[in-house]
């Protein structure tokens, strides 16, 4: 029985395409094993596995440097000490424009899956908090009518298999005691790990329409424009902006809408 292998695998100018990069970059990442070939049965052409490759070209889309993120690890925050860790390092960097650590406990109870932090050798070093909330809480966000800390633990939402949602980004950052390349590393971490989180609940059937944020900061405001988001209001000396996911032409957007094109539901046969 011959087996299709394009269903599930890349040829290497696929993947060499997929990722964006020429035949010399893709032969050194096979070598050294970052790209793992397969090669059939008696046959003699090489594959490469889609879901590999996507996400390989998710770290690639965030800069990610291969060479140097030995003992970094991304993940949801699970524990009391991942929590404290994530507010003490949110603290250093935005000072008392923080959530307090009953807040962020309150809406964890509600969504265990809010926090993305980034360790290396064991230390948290980056953090990116989602906030999936009903849409009157996040127009009343945007409006500046509440701060993020005013917004109630009832109207954090959960992510259920086959809901539409919209998230506010709370707050991303990453640590400033280590030289600016490792810092943008972590960075890169952060975004192909949310990418990565995104494609799990796609998997589930849950879809972010729409992303929210909000910054005061030049550095803030820069990052979020490079990304696609777009400038809806101004409250005060802050700007709302707005990624719409069905719209935005950024390399993030369009990567989220592969991922949505792609993802098999994990209850399909």
């Amino acid at each position: 029985m011959k087996i299709n292998y394009k269903k599930n695998y890349y040829t290497a100018k696929e993947a060499m395409e997929r990722l964006g990069i020429n035949k010399n970059r893709f032969n050194y990442l096979v070598r050294t094993g970052r790209i793992r070939k397969f090669i059939p049965p008696g046959g003699e052409q090489g594959y490469y596995l889609k879901t590999e490759i996507d996400r390989l070209a998710r770290e690639l889309l965030a800069f990610m440097t291969y060479d140097e993120d030995t003992g970094i690890q991304v993940r949801h925050a699970r524990t009391e000490e991942d929590l404290l860790q994530e507010h003490e390092l949110a603290t250093l960097l935005f000072g008392s424009a923080v959530h307090s650590l009953e807040t962020r406990r309150a809406w964890l109870a509600r969504n265990p899956d809010l926090d993305l932090i980034v360790l290396d050798h064991g230390r948290v070093v980056g953090f990116l908090n989602l906030l999936p909330c009903q849409e009157t809480a996040i127009k009343d966000f945007l409006q500046g009518r509440i701060r993020g800390w005013d917004i109630k633990p009832e109207d954090v939402l959960p992510f259920k298999p086959g809901e539409e949602l919209s998230c506010i980004i709370m707050g991303m950052g990453t640590t400033p005691d280590v030289p600016p390349s490792r810092r943008a590393m972590y960075g890169a971490r952060l975004i192909s790990g949310l990418m990565n989180f995104l494609e799990d609940l796609a998997k589930q059937s849950v879809v972010i329409r729409k992303f929210y944020a909000t910054s005061a900061t030049p550095t803030g405001i820069a990052i979020l424009r490079h990304a696609g988001f777009r400038e809806i209001n101004r409250i005060g000396n802050r700007i709302a902006f707005e990624l719409d996911i069905t719209t935005a032409e950024s390399p993030l957007a369009t990567e989220y809408r592969h991922i949505l094109s792609t993802a098999v539901p994990h209850d399909s046969p």
